[in-house]
């Protein structure tokens, strides 16, 4: 039986119940929204999962943090809650080694983008020329001018845009962020599903095609050339489900920009059919199958 966690107006949980039913897989769903609140029970004594009066026992689980909560109650409270609620259900399923869940060997370790970089180059993946500073925000003329450059925080949580368009509102704001040239479309997105490789190619006029979500999304072969070295990039942070970025320099190599270990999949999964979907799933109840 899967385990599915994670928010009520996530997109992504409800592509993959969707799936679930299709394939009429056994589950059982911990869904957290405004006005959908579960009740939950853990007893350490016997480490039992007890959601709702009922004993859930599953053999793989399947959890997302709820950033969508926060975004319709737009609260401190609703962040906290989808926080608490992502840590109890991750954090039970970790405890119980027979259950199967992504990414279980770094869970103790935060993905640093900067560290991400680094190892991609270390296994031989191509990397853009990257500063992370907020130096260059008060003096962009220093950089080449032969190069158009973009900048985004190195902790993420904004789009990316060109550095010269960075609008800055206060000195606060005035931290470190990553430095590169802008690279050129087609941009190339990876899923690692426990060593099952995923490609789609991501066609969009923008620079950060999440601002409009003018993208169109394509199925790919994986290039053999990012295969091996991205699998061993996972391998070493220990991660199992990720989505890699990738994308073309001026001499038409794929340059790794960063990897992703909580990936919106639901529009790519749309793309092949649910097959994203049922990488998941078979993974995680493999011990069943």
């Amino acid at each position: 039986m899967l385990l599915v966690a994670g928010g009520q107006l996530d997109q992504n949980i409800g592509r993959l119940l969707k799936r679930v039913l299709e394939r009429r897989t056994p589950f059982f769903d911990i869904l957290l929204g405004p006005d959908l609140i579960p009740r939950i029970a853990i007893d350490l004594d016997d480490e039992a999962l007890v959601v709702n009066g009922t004993v859930v026992n599953p053999s793989g689980c399947f959890i997302r943090h709820d950033v969508f909560l926060q975004e319709t109650v737009k609260t401190a409270d609703a962040h906290s809650a989808a926080l608490n609620w992502y840590y109890t259900v991750r954090g039970w399923a970790l405890s119980q080694e027979k259950i199967r869940v992504f990414n279980r060997r770094s869970y103790m370790s935060e993905n640093s983008k900067i560290q991400n970089l680094v190892s991609a180059r270390r296994f031989g993946l191509k990397i853009p020329r990257s500063i992370v500073s907020n130096q260059a925000l008060e003096d962009i003329e220093n950089l080449p001018n032969s190069l158009v450059w973009i900048q985004k925080p190195v902790a993420g949580g904004s789009y990316t845009t060109l550095l010269s368009d960075l609008q800055l509102q206060s000195r606060l704001e005035e931290f470190p962020r990553f430095i590169q040239p802008r690279l050129l479309r087609p941009e190339m997105r990876v899923y690692n599903v426990a060593g099952r490789l995923l490609a789609f190619r991501l066609e969009s006029p923008d620079i950060d095609y999440r601002i409009s979500h003018n993208v169109e999304l394509t199925a790919v072969e994986v290039p053999d050339e990012i295969r091996s070295p991205l699998l061993a990039l996972c391998d070493e942070l220990g991660v199992d489900f990720s989505a890699s970025d990738f994308m073309l320099d001026n001499e038409g190599d794929l340059n790794f920009l960063e990897i992703n270990t909580q990936p919106m999949f639901a529009a790519f999964d749309r793309v092949v059919d649910g097959r994203l979907c049922d990488a998941i799933i078979d993974h995680l109840l493999s011990e069943e199958n």
